[in-house]
């Protein structure tokens, strides 16, 4: 390798190898003076101005109370992973740089609030918990915290953590001698009381919104939120709402949301974003893979930096070392595609977000899926977005596109099931634009037995207004299209009652003006998309779009389903936020689609 090269690579490593000894002080968090060797806390000597003159022991027990790195390598014992022993907790270089943040928030007397996306195998988690209790033990005596865990046996991990601590407490730093204990409190299930410390710890999940009402918290660890569950019954918003409204906005309080990431189409991907610009409360911090110690390998012979690709070169350029890239080259050969690498390693939180997801089709699916996209033909005053133009022999039956309620008039309430058009309203909201309604019209191509065979997209409005407007335009649209059958979508998946309503509303709207409205034998007019629907719907969605078993015009929509992904609990959703009501109106319409066609079979 070039001498350059490897001057500047021993520089980075000689950066990387900073001096760090909690017990001196050197190299932690916080201003710091040095006292005799010792680099103590600035706010530990403005507390105790004559601590030179005090015991061994009360220097200890009044350091312990300003320097959280001399604490934790004094009093807490954690679990080793590799050999199972107990050791010291002292902090690695990522649990160092969170810690910095968190102190720099509460010795500048703000509220302490970090929300934190997390690679693997640093401890993020750990640091958190340990920091809380730091506080409740130590600092704050009377302060109550809640952990919220993806499911409840991860809260219970981070309280084992916290036994483990107990229990091996030095009994020099207690008052009086009195141990710490977990202690269960009567007819509270979830909530355990530190004995001698006055305070609580409520340990709960995500599927448990209601825990927290009530409760007078200063701290709260919000764990793997990415994860927490959403839909019509569980809200991470009304979670974290209510934790948050129980905690106040004031010194010496603590909320950390942490997770690892999954997927760009949930609450705590939104969260970081807003973090990101600036308009949440919150401090977002991301660690990167090269950040972690252990995530690197010493040269040899067979590494050269000329034979490595771009992206890895390019970690170069980043800051990386070159023992770190060759640890990145090797460890990357376990992984049949790159991305899942990126996924459990990323180099920033982009990578973090964009690798977690686990697509439902390959790339090369993805590009036939949209390969028949198209502008379309015309576009009216009122949005809707024309590919095939509706029949001659609509002409003349005055319905108008899209027409105001005044004057409207419903056409003839007649049923033509064999009609060349389907016409799908899937119901949004009425404001919100990342939620909206869409009318999509397809001519679905029947065969000579008047079976629909490769349904194609014709028309399509996408947008919000108020539901009688809704039912109108899609009943207006569905009569230009020759009198189309009209599908009016009626949701209880990942919905609240009073959305689930609005479907129903719908349809009282339209009942008995127009004719030609889908009729389900179970549920009258109306498509209800409920759990045993909506697999089947995804099934189709995704059998058609593999299959080129229906051509989608719009590219919003097509890329939408190309991109779509499989979440862990089964359920499919857009990669990004605002586009999940596209992937719901194809799946309802190739659902629809097919029932047709078996019922002529």
């Amino acid at each position: 390798m070039k001498t350059q090269l490897l001057k500047e690579n021993e520089k980075r490593n000689k950066q990387l190898q900073e001096a760090y000894d909690p017990q001196s002080g050197i190299g932690c968090s916080g201003d710091r003076v040095d006292c005799g060797g010792d680099y103590l806390p600035v706010s530990l000597l403005e507390d105790c101005p004559d601590y030179q003159g005090m015991t061994s022991i009360g220097q200890q027990r009044a350091r312990v109370k300003h320097d959280f790195e001399y604490w934790c390598w004094r009093c807490v014992k954690i679990t080793d992973k590799m050999t199972g022993r107990l050791i010291p907790f002292v902090l690695n270089r990522p649990q160092r740089r969170l810690l910095g943040e968190m102190e720099r928030q509460r010795l500048d007397g703000q509220p302490v609030r970090i929300i934190l996306l997390k690679a693997r195998q640093w401890g993020g988690s750990t640091l958190v918990q340990v920091y809380i209790a730091w506080l409740q033990l130590v600092v704050n005596k009377g302060k109550s915290s809640i952990i919220v865990g993806h499911k409840r046996n991860s809260s219970f991990a981070i309280k084992q953590m916290l036994r483990t601590i107990l229990q091996n407490y030095p009994k020099e730093f207690l008052d009086d001698e009195q141990d710490f204990k977990l202690k269960n409190v009567p007819d509270c299930k979830d909530i355990q009381e530190i004995s001698g410390r006055e305070c609580t710890i409520c340990l709960t999940s995500s599927y448990s919104p209601d825990s927290a009402r009530g409760l007078n918290l200063s701290y709260a660890h919000l764990s793997e939120v990415a994860f927490w569950s959403s839909n019509r019954n569980i809200d991470p918003n009304d979670l974290i709402r209510t934790v948050t409204g129980t905690i106040p906005l004031g010194p010496g309080t603590v909320i950390v949301m942490e997770s690892t990431a999954n997927g760009m189409n949930s609450f705590f991907y939104n969260e970081w974003q807003r973090a990101k610009q600036g308009k949440s409360a919150f401090k977002p911090v991301f660690v990167a893979w090269n950040e972690i110690d252990i995530y690197r390998r010493e040269l040899d012979e067979t590494f050269d930096l000329d034979g490595c690709d771009d992206y890895e070169r390019a970690l170069w350029d980043k800051g990386c070392t070159l023992e770190q890239i060759s640890w990145y080259h090797e460890k990357r050969k376990e992984f049949s595609e790159h991305n899942l690498m990126k996924a459990e390693f990323p180099s920033d939180d982009v990578e973090a977000f964009e690798n977690s997801m686990k697509y439902v089709f390959s790339t090369a699916e993805q590009e036939q899926i949209v390969e028949n996209v198209t502008a379309p033909a015309a576009t009216t005053d009122n949005g809707v977005m024309i590919w095939q133009r509706a029949p001659e022999t609509c002409k003349g039956r005055g319905v108008k596109w899209l027409m105001g309620s005044d004057g409207f008039e419903y056409p003839e309430a007649r049923v033509n099931r064999n009609a060349p058009h389907l016409v799908v309203l899937t119901v949004g909201s009425e404001k919100d634009a990342d939620f909206p309604s869409i009318i999509s019209v397809w001519d679905l191509k029947r065969d000579n037995r008047k079976k629909p065979t490769c349904p194609e997209l014709a028309a399509q409005w996408v947008g919000v207004m108020p539901l009688n407007l809704l039912a109108i335009h899609a009943t207006a649209l569905a009569e230009q299209y020759d009198h189309a059958i009209l599908v009016i979508e009626n949701n209880d998946i990942n919905m609240v009652e009073s959305q689930r309503q609005q479907g129903t509303f719908i349809v009282n709207e339209v009942l008995g003006k127009y004719g030609n409205l889908l009729y389900d034998r179970k549920r009258k007019f109306m498509l209800e998309v409920s759990k045993n629907v909506f697999p089947l719907m995804f099934y189709e969605l995704i059998l058609n779009a593999k299959n080129n078993g229906y051509i989608d015009r719009d590219q919003t929509a097509a890329t939408a389903v190309a991109h779509m992904i499989m979440m862990p609990n089964g359920r499919y959703y857009a990669d990004k936020p605002g586009l999940q009501q596209y992937i719901i109106n194809r799946a309802e319409a190739l659902y629809v689609i097919r029932e047709i066609a078996m019922k002529m079979a």
